[in-house]
C-alpha cells in the first residue's frame, strides 16, 4: 500500500533518448601514453599517421566519453516533437486486486486528448505484477500541458467497509497530474513582396505573382538537422520553390552542411506563388482584407535522432487598413486684446457696463427714442415697391447674412465613361533580336470592360486610340518686345471737340507685328480633325519631368503618334437565355480586346526603357444587333477624346551592341 493508502502505486517516467556521458581527461601532447589513448578513442580527432615532426595537439573539446547516460531531469518539450511517457501500475500488496482500469489523457488550455484506456472491470492484477504502457503524443500546441492519469480498482473483501458487493464505496480511485511546458523550437516570420517593375506589371502572368520570403530561426539550445521543408499552398494558388535551381532539382534542399542548423541561427527561403485563375484586369482587394497563402511543413531531428515536425498556421497576406482620420479638436479663440492707448488712464473714456437693475424708459441715461414711430410695413409680394431690410439693433453689418464664397462643384463625368475600364498588357517582345539602332516591335493587347445595354437587341461599340507621349521640355521661350505706338487721349478728345485735364498713354495693338503669330498659336494643329470626330489632346505628358524624360532617352518611338484601333463590340451571348430571369437592376458587363503593335528604336546599348503611352476613348455608342448604324451616342456631349489610361514605362529590356 502506498503512502496515500491505496493498494496500487503509479509511476510515470518520460521516455527520451540517452546522451553521451562527458568525462574530463588530461591531455599532454608530449606524453606518448595519453597521445596513444586519444588516438585509439572513437571520438578522437587525431590522425593515426600524423606528419613527421608535428605533435598531435587535436582533441575533442566536448569531453564526451563512450558511455551513454539517461537524462536526470524531465527536460524540455518542443512544439512538434513526440512526447513519450512510460506509465507503470504496480501491485505491491500480498493480495490480488481486481477491476483495475487506467485512463491516460493530455489536457491543454483548449482541448483534452485521450491517450489510452487500460484494464477494465474484469482485469485482475496479481501479487507483485505490474501494468506498463508507453504513451505517445505529438505536441501540436504551445503552453502548459497536463498529463492526467486516473486509476480505479475494486477493494478486496478484507478492505471493504460495508458488506454489499455493489456498494459504490467498494471502488477506490486516485488521480495524478504531471505538468510540463511546451516551447517553440522555431521562429517562422514571413514577408510578402509583389512585383513593382513596369515590365512585370505589363504582363498578366507576372503582375499577380507573390514572392513569399520566409525567415526561420532555431530557438533551441541544441543543433537541428533539417530533413524536409515543403510549402503547402492554399486553394487557388500554385507554388514554385525558388530555393533550388533547375540544375540541382534532384539534390535535396537540406543536404551536406546545409542540413545542420546551429542554435539561434537564421535562414531565409523564398517561394513564388501564382494564382491558378487569371483575369484580364488587376484584382483590387479591399483595405483590411486577408488572403490565405498556405502552410509550411517542416521536419527535423534533434540530438540522437529525436524527430520533430511542425506545421505552421495559415500564412496570409494582409492588406493594411485605412488610417482613421483623427477628429479635429477645436482650438479656443485667443482672447480679445484691446490696442494700447496713448492717453493716460484718467483721460480714457470708459464703456458703461450693463445695468444690473431693470431699465427705466424715461431715464435720462438712455438714448431718446420715438415710441410713436411706425413699424415697418409687412412684405407684400404683389406690391411694386420693395421694403428695405430691417436693420439690426446695433446697426452693424456683421449681423447681415453673407453668402460664403463656395467653389462650384465640378460637373460629374458621363455615366458611359465611369463604367468603362481599360487595361493594356504586353503580349510579346523579341528580346533576343533587340540591337542598337535596329527597330523592333512590341505586341500589346487592349482590353475593355463596360456595362451592357439593358435594351434588347442592342450592343455596345467602343473605339479606342493609342497615343505615344513625350515629356515636354522645361524651357522658357523669349518673345521679342512688340513695337508700341503711343498716342495721347487728349488728341482724340480734341478731334471730337472735347478737352481733357490729364494725358494718358494708350498702346496701339493694330500695328503689332506679332499678332499673326499669336493667332497661329491659338489654332493648335492637334485640335484640327474632321467634322464630327472628337479632338485629341497633344501627344505630351501634362507636366515636364526631366528625370523621367532622361530614363526614356535610350529608346525612341517610330511611326505616327496616334493609332486608331478597330472598334470593339461588346455583346452578351447569354442575354437571350437569362433575359427573363434577370431584373432591371442587374448590371451585366462584357469584355472585349484588340491587339496592336508599336515600333521602337533603341539608341544606346545596355538597360533601356521604352514608354509613353496613352489610351483614349474616341467613341462609345449603342448599335442595333446586325447593323452598323449607331442609334445612340453615349457621352456625345464630350467634344474631346477622354483619357482612360497613361503609362510612363511599358517595357524594360537589354540592348546588345
Amino acid at each position: 500500500m502506498d503512502a496515500q493508502g491505496h493498494l496500487l502505486s503509479l509511476k510515470v517516467m518520460r521516455v527520451s533518448r540517452p546522451s553521451l556521458a562527458s568525462a574530463w581527461q588530461p591531455f599532454y601532447s608530449s606524453s606518448p601514453s595519453f597521445s596513444a589513448h586519444s588516438t585509439a578513442s572513437i571520438l578522437s580527432l587525431q590522425g593515426k599517421t600524423p606528419l613527421q615532426g608535428h605533435p598531435k595537439t587535436l582533441r575533442d573539446l566536448t569531453q564526451a566519453s563512450e558511455f551513454l547516460t539517461l537524462p536526470a531531469s524531465f527536460g524540455a518539450i518542443q512544439l512538434g516533437e513526440t512526447f513519450s511517457s512510460c506509465i507503470c501500475i504496480n501491485n505491491e500488496t500480498n493480495i490480488d486486486v481486481e477491476g483495475v482500469s487506467v485512463c491516460v489523457e493530455i489536457q491543454t488550455a483548449n482541448s483534452k486528448i485521450l491517450l489510452a484506456e487500460l484494464g477494465g472491470p474484469g482485469f485482475k492484477l496479481a501479487i507483485g505484477d505490474s501494468l506498463e504502457y508507453v504513451a505517445h503524443h505529438e505536441v501540436k500546441e504551445l503552453g502548459h500541458h497536463v498529463l492526467a492519469c486516473i486509476v480505479s480498482y475494486h477493494l478486496p473483501p478484507s478492505y471493504r467497509q460495508s458488506s454489499g458487493a455493489n456498494d459504490p464505496s467498494n471502488e477506490a480511485t486516485f488521480r495524478k497530474f504531471y505538468k510540463f511546458a511546451v516551447t517553440n523550437p522555431l521562429s517562422v516570420k514571413t514577408k510578402v513582396h509583389t512585383p513593382r517593375s513596369p515590365s512585370a506589371l505589363m504582363i498578366s502572368s507576372e503582375r499577380e505573382k507573390i514572392f513569399l520570403e520566409v525567415h526561420i530561426q532555431n530557438l533551441t539550445q541544441d543543433t537541428m538537422w533539417f530533413e524536409r521543408m515543403v510549402f503547402e499552398c492554399a486553394e487557388g494558388w500554385s507554388v514554385v520553390d525558388a530555393n533550388t535551381t533547375d540544375d540541382d532539382k534532384d539534390r535535396r534542399l537540406f543536404s551536406d552542411p546545409m542540413a545542420l542548423m546551429q542554435p539561434q541561427a537564421i535562414r531565409q527561403y523564398i517561394y513564388i506563388l501564382t494564382p491558378t485563375s487569371s483575369s484580364s484586369f488587376p484584382v483590387v482587394h479591399a483595405a483590411g482584407s486577408v488572403i490565405p497563402l498556405g502552410r509550411l511543413d517542416i521536419s527535423w531531428r534533434s540530438q540522437f535522432g529525436e524527430p520533430g515536425r511542425l506545421l505552421t498556421s495559415m500564412l496570409s497576406r494582409r492588406f493594411p487598413s485605412p488610417t482613421p482620420v483623427p477628429n479635429p479638436v477645436p482650438t479656443p479663440a485667443p482672447p480679445l486684446q484691446h490696442p494700447v492707448s496713448a492717453l493716460p488712464p484718467y483721460l480714457q473714456r470708459t464703456v458703461p457696463s450693463a445695468p444690473s437693475s431693470p431699465a427705466r424708459p424715461r431715464s435720462p441715461q438712455l438714448p431718446p427714442s420715438r415710441p410713436s414711430s411706425p413699424t415697418p410695413a409687412p412684405y407684400r409680394p404683389g406690391s411694386p415697391f420693395r421694403t428695405r431690410p430691417q436693420s439690426s439693433a446695433a446697426g452693424s453689418m456683421s449681423n447681415m447674412p453673407i453668402a460664403p464664397n463656395q467653389q462650384q462643384p465640378a460637373p460629374p463625368a458621363p455615366a458611359s465613361v465611369l463604367d468603362v475600364e481599360v487595361e493594356v498588357i504586353v503580349n510579346h517582345i523579341a528580346r533576343e533580336s533587340i540591337a542598337v539602332e535596329r527597330p523592333f516591335k512590341i505586341a500589346f493587347t487592349a482590353t475593355v470592360s463596360a456595362a451592357l445595354p439593358k435594351a434588347k437587341g442592342k450592343q455596345r461599340v467602343i473605339t479606342l486610340a493609342v497615343q505615344h507621349l513625350q515629356y515636354p521640355r522645361a524651357t522658357v521661350i523669349a518673345y521679342p518686345e512688340p513695337f508700341q505706338a503711343t498716342e495721347t487721349i487728349s488728341s482724340r478728345f480734341s478731334s471730337l471737340g472735347l478737352t481733357s485735364a490729364t494725358s494718358t498713354l494708350v498702346t496701339s495693338v493694330q500695328n503689332s507685328p506679332n499678332m499673326a503669330s499669336e493667332n497661329l498659336l491659338v489654332i493648335s494643329p492637334e485640335k484640327i480633325l474632321t467634322r464630327g470626330e472628337p479632338t485629341l489632346p497633344p501627344p505630351y505628358f501634362e507636366f515636364a519631368d526631366e528625370e523621367k524624360r532622361a530614363k526614356l532617352k535610350g529608346c525612341v518611338f517610330v511611326g505616327s503618334s496616334t493609332q486608331f484601333l478597330n472598334p470593339i463590340t461588346l455583346t452578351d451571348p447569354s442575354h437571350a437565355s437569362h433575359h427573363q430571369d434577370s431584373s432591371d437592376d442587374d448590371v451585366r458587363k462584357a469584355e472585349g480586346s484588340q491587339e496592336f503593335e508599336l515600333t521602337f528604336l533603341p539608341m544606346r546599348t545596355g538597360f533601356v526603357r521604352a514608354g509613353g503611352l496613352r489610351i483614349l476613348l474616341v467613341r462609345d455608342e449603342l448599335v442595333d444587333v446586325g447593323t452598323d448604324q449607331a442609334t445612340h451616342h453615349l457621352g456625345s456631349g464630350a467634344r474631346e477624346a477622354r483619357t482612360m489610361k497613361e503609362l510612363d514605362v511599358v517595357a524594360e529590356f537589354w540592348v546588345h551592341s
